[in-house]
């Protein structure tokens, strides 16, 4: 869930740094290797670009199932 905090905070860091173009873009499908795979076609990121939070203790899949996402610990 996207909370409004966070969502001020990307405000925040938008106005801070104006010659870095941010889109956060919110996509309401089931995370895993398919939609990571989906999104990178998409918009033309290489996997090993892309980034994610540090998953729970039941996340269904191993990060090097991922294809390379980057992992913010």
């Amino acid at each position: 869930m996207i909370t409004e905090q966070f969502r001020n905070d990307i405000n925040v860091i938008d106005r801070e740094y104006p010659s870095i173009k941010i889109d956060f873009i919110e996509v309401d499908d089931y995370f895993g290797p398919e939609l990571i795979n989906r999104l990178s076609n998409e918009w033309s990121i290489p996997i090993n670009f892309m980034f994610m939070g540090s998953p729970g203790d039941h996340f269904p899949y191993k990060l090097q199932e991922l294809g390379g996402v980057r992992l913010i610990i």
